[in-house]
């Protein structure tokens, strides 16, 4: 240095006393003169501390002085932080700074070796005396944080020249002794923190690795002592939780590293750091968040395998040297540090986990542990006073929970019972405290994944705590759910997890529902149940048919939760039932399809049943039912379902010309009528020159000719399926049919439709029959025109030939309609607005029996089976009087010809006695309708054809005489009471007889 150069490099003793006479001789007090005199005394002084170590303190001391006023300078000075840059100091005092500055670097660089140790402890000490000294100084309230703090200290140049002379000394490479640097580094700090610790932290984020090393080291040393320093403590913490901010990887890995050296048993210092090690961390991050954190992250991946065995090993030495022996101060400990720690969920799941996995001692703490970490939570958020920003302030974890509430919903379904228990304790607590979401997510959780009935326990547990305060906690549960159940078929994650059975969430709503009426059950005031019927579109989209990811099991249960909800139609919205309703009936025949067991069926048909009938009691919603399950049941693309025998082929047969296939069902087109022109096959049985205006002419087997041109010689093998579930279809139909037509309209009030349902019998209503058979014939009937009730003469229905033709059509390509007349025809006077079918049918049998060559009616089996089933159907239906209705009963053993003397009678006595329903009247005894009791009275010209079809067969029917025409006493003694059947026990009295000759 210049200023050195005007001393002696090796003065002798008599220099040497002249410099130090003349430093002591300084002035005492600062002032004017000292200012004045400053710069000749501070170079006599750098020179006695160079070549005079007894006045090494005095200089020391003399410099500080300097530094002090250097500082005290700056600070009257400054204003605030954005003043600092305009700071000047005077010409005089910037080169005596940088003269005291550049001479210890010299010396730093001569002897390192020496100078670093000592110029080291005493900056540190400036620093800390100076940061001390000026704390108070109102330019320092300003400072919010650590980092102003420094920005506000580094633009004194007097402390930037302590600063950079005490990195030096750190980093001098002859300085052997960086301990006694770093602890004086803590013992700086434990004496003028918390002023100092802006001194720490610019030292560490310069050096950090080192720093953080040599200042956790340190810290485990002083604790191994005995007994330890607690204020060494307190700094070492203070160091590293302003470290921890800037520099948490190197934090993180000085902790890994002590973990690792306690693990592994290895010495420090003399002392086995296993005893010592993780004791002293989990003490030096309890007074830390930022440092639990950062532990947390260093820990809790080695609770496993072999080192919670080591854990286990050491944990009754540690309680009996730190804790007092005491292992409810280690359970509070470790409960203080997970609630203080934003990594408390992690290392609760790794307690919930080993409370299962865990065996022995370990497995039993951890349950203490567990319960002790539920108790205190439970008391934090029941007791405390403060707010609940305060409590998650103070309490990262309880935070941290309910943001990472995934982890709690693990452990819910659990089979654990203290683990779910604990869990949903943790739900419940986190949803009362702060809003609802979790316990939606949390009941979403159990609907989706719970396998035993203590899930649901506790599910129902919890929602009778929670609605108390969020009454719709259930209703946004189940909406949710609703939208989750859309991706379930595609194994959509749910809360990090696969559901290994996509139908559980309905299974356990059905099992909820269903013991919601047990004495058992929980107390929740909203009843799944009634929420159900409140928010019916969540389970509704779950039966439409349509969408892609329909699925029939899903479906099933659905329907079964639907089934089971009371009171259904007068809790839910009516645009609700009505969609119910229409899927509902497309569900119907999605069940028909399924080839199940006819018990699994049945039961489906059951709730689909049950459930139209209890929609029903709407009346527009029992009219679009009948609609719509009419409608449906005639869809082509339904008759597999209800045909016994189906024709698989590109040609669409009927039902009628089934029944004419060959036994090794090859495709004959001369065995199917609708494939045969109309003349040819006339001419097959009659002359080949026709009569004009003869009844071969005109028509055959009831079917017009098709013009169209086919190459049967090309025609492949047809297809015949067997249906055996036709018939317990179609009875499932008809049940389903009856059940909606047994609905009792509701007159509104509360229990309007339940009282009555509530009768031991449930009877068909005779309103909606009606309305059935007056779907029959707007769906069949193509035509408008003369659909009324009244019969024309039989002349007249060559008018309506097409229109009878394609009725019949009708009729054979579904032949169940013949099914669906009969039940309409069983609940008079329904069966009277089918007249146009009646008339249409009887006018195409009438056209076959007219142009049939056979000598007997049995050789027309399928036109025979359809006049006797129409008959029968008037029959039932109350519209043949005695001895009419029994002509289907005889009609097998005539002749083609008589047939038809009988039919035409038939139609003539239908065109003279309309049927209408003001004929019926209401039996008080039966609750049924019946015919007046002008019905008995029959004109004897509708009867007289019948009688002598009778006589002329009287080998074969005369046994039938009496019953188609009693005795006069007979009918006499029956006239009182009503004809029936059994009329004719007098069949054998003499009178009989003599009439039958």
């Amino acid at each position: 240095m210049a200023f050195l150069d005007k001393y002696p490099k090796s003065p002798t003793n008599d220099e040497l006393k002249l410099e130090f006479d003349k430093f002591i001789n300084s002035p005492a007090v600062p002032g004017h003169q000292f200012k004045r005199q400053l710069r000749d005394i501070t170079h006599s002084g750098m020179f006695l501390l160079r070549h005079m170590p007894c006045a090494r303190d005095a200089v020391f001391d003399f410099i500080s002085t300097a530094y002090e006023e250097f500082v005290k300078e700056y600070i009257s000075q400054v204003v605030d932080l954005s003043s600092i840059g305009s700071i000047k100091y005077a010409e005089e005092e910037g080169a005596l700074l940088e003269d005291i500055h550049a001479a210890f670097i010299l010396y730093l660089e001569s002897c390192g070796q020496i100078w670093a140790p000592i110029l080291s402890q005493w900056t540190l000490q400036l620093l800390g005396q100076l940061s001390s000294q000026f704390s108070s100084k109102a330019v320092f309230g300003h400072c919010q944080s650590v980092n102003e703090v420094i920005q506000l200290w580094i633009g004194c140049k007097a402390i930037q020249s302590l600063l950079d002379l005490t990195s030096r000394s750190l980093t001098c490479k002859d300085h052997a002794n960086e301990d006694a640097f770093i602890s004086a580094l803590l013992d700086t700090s434990a004496t003028h923190s918390p002023h100092f610790d802006w001194v720490v932290a610019h030292v560490g984020n310069t050096y950090p690795q080192t720093i953080v090393s040599k200042v956790l080291a340190l810290g485990l040393q002083n604790f191994s002592s005995n007994p330890p320093t607690i204020s060494k403590l307190k700094s070492v913490a203070g160091i590293l939780g302003h470290l921890v901010t800037t520099h948490a990887k190197e934090v993180q890995h000085a902790f890994h590293q002590t973990l690792e050296d306690a693990l592994s048993g290895t010495q420090f210092s003399g002392r086995n750091t296993e005893t010592f090690s993780i004791p002293y961390l989990l003490q030096l991050c309890s007074s830390s968040v930022t440092l639990l954190d950062v532990l947390m992250d260093s820990a809790l991946p080695k609770i496993k395998g072999e080192a919670l065995d080591k854990l286990v090993s050491l944990l009754p030495r540690w309680i009996q040297m730190h804790f007092g022996g005491q292992d409810r101060a280690v359970v509070a400990l470790v409960t203080h540090l997970i609630l203080k720690s934003t990594r408390g969920p992690k290392a609760l799941e790794i307690i919930m986990h080993g409370c299962k996995s865990w065996n022995g001692s370990i497995g039993q703490k951890a349950r203490v542990l567990l319960d002790h970490f539920t108790a205190e939570i439970t008391s934090l958020l029941y007791e405390s006073d403060s707010g609940r920003k305060d409590v998650f302030k103070n309490f990262p974890c309880i935070s941290s929970l309910k943001e990472n509430h995934s982890i709690l919903m693990q452990f819910l379904t659990d089979m654990d019972p203290q683990v779910c228990r604990t869990a949903k304790q943790f739900v419940k607590l986190l949803a009362l405290y702060d809003g609802p979401a979790i316990g939606v997510s949390a009941s979403c959780h159990y609907l989706h994944f719970a396998t035993e009935d203590k899930h649901l326990w506790h599910l129902t547990d919890l929602l009778a705590a929670l609605e108390l305060k969020y009454s719709t906690v259930l209703q946004d549960s189940l909406r949710i759910l609703a939208v989750k159940s859309e991706l379930s078929s595609t194994q959509s994650k749910y809360h990090g997890a696969y559901s290994d059975d996509p139908l559980r969430i309905w299974k356990n709503i059905l099992r909820l529902v269903k013991t919601e009426g047990l004495p058992s059950h929980a107390p929740i005031r909203h009843k799944l149940s009634a929420v159900l019927q409140e928010n019916l579109m969540v389970l509704t989209p779950n039966l439409d048919v349509r969408k892609y990811s329909f699925s029939m099991e899903e479906a099933s249960l659905v329907v079964e939760i639907i089934s089971k909800l009371p009171n259904l139609s007068k809790k839910s919205k009516f645009g609700d039932l009505l969609t119910l309703e229409r899927f509902l009936v497309d569900y119907l025949f999605k069940v028909l399809l399924q080839v199940n067991s006819a018990t699994k069926n049945a039961a489906e048909v059951f709730h689909i049943a049950k459930l139209l009938s209890e929609l029903s009691e709407a009346p527009a919603i029992q009219n679009d039912a009948l609609r719509s399950l009419v409608q449906t049941l005639l869809d082509p693309d339904n008759r597999p379902l209800f045909m016994e025998q189906v024709v698989w082929s590109k040609s669409s047969l009927s039902g009628f010309d089934v029944d004419n296939l060959c036994d090794n069902d090859e495709f004959q087109p001369e065995r199917f009528s609708m494939y045969i022109p109309l003349m040819r096959e006339n001419q097959k049985r009659t002359a080949s020159i026709s009569l004009a205006r003869a009844h071969s002419t005109s028509l055959h087997s009831g079917k017009l000719a098709k013009s169209e041109i086919k190459s049967w010689s090309v025609s492949p093998k047809i297809q015949i399926k067997t249906n055996l579930n036709a018939k317990s279809n179609l009875h499932f139909f008809l049940s389903v049919l009856l059940n909606v037509c047994m609905a009792i309209p509701s007159n509104g009030g509360e229990n309007g439709g339940k009282s009555q349902r509530s009768d031991k019998k449930s009877e068909v209503s005779v309103d909606a029959m009606r309305k059935v058979a007056l779907l029959l014939v707007e769906i069949v009937s193509p035509d408008v025109m003369f659909n009324g009730l009244p019969w024309p003469e039989e002349e007249f229905s060559k008018v309506q030939v097409e229109r009878d033709l394609q009725i019949r059509r009708a009729f054979e390509h579904h032949p169940y309609l013949w099914d669906l007349l009969e039940l309409v025809s069983t609940y008079s006077p329904s069966l009277c607005y089918c007249s146009v079918l009646l008339r249409a049918l009887m006018a195409t049998l009438m056209a076959h029996w007219t142009s049939s060559q056979e000598a007997k009616s049995r050789n027309s089996p399928v036109q025979l089976e359809w006049t006797v089933r129409l008959l029968n159907i008037m029959k039932s239906g109350q519209l043949l009087p005695p001895p009419l209705c029994y002509v289907g009963h005889i009609l097998h053993e005539l002749k083609a010809n008589e047939v038809l003397y009988l039919l035409r009678d038939i139609w003539g006595y239908m065109r003279m006695n309309v049927p209408i329903p003001a004929l019926f009247i209401k039996d008080p005894s039966t609750k049924t309708c019946i015919r007046n009791s002008d019905f008995l009275k029959v004109d004897p010209g509708f009867t007289e054809k019948l009688r002598l079809v009778l006589l002329n067969n009287v080998e074969t029917l005369g046994h039938h005489y009496p019953k188609f025409f009693p005795v006069t006493s007979v009918v006499a003694s029956s006239s009182k009471n009503g004809v029936t059947e059994n009329g004719s026990s007098h069949s054998n009295s003499p009178t009989t007889a003599k009439q039958s000759k």
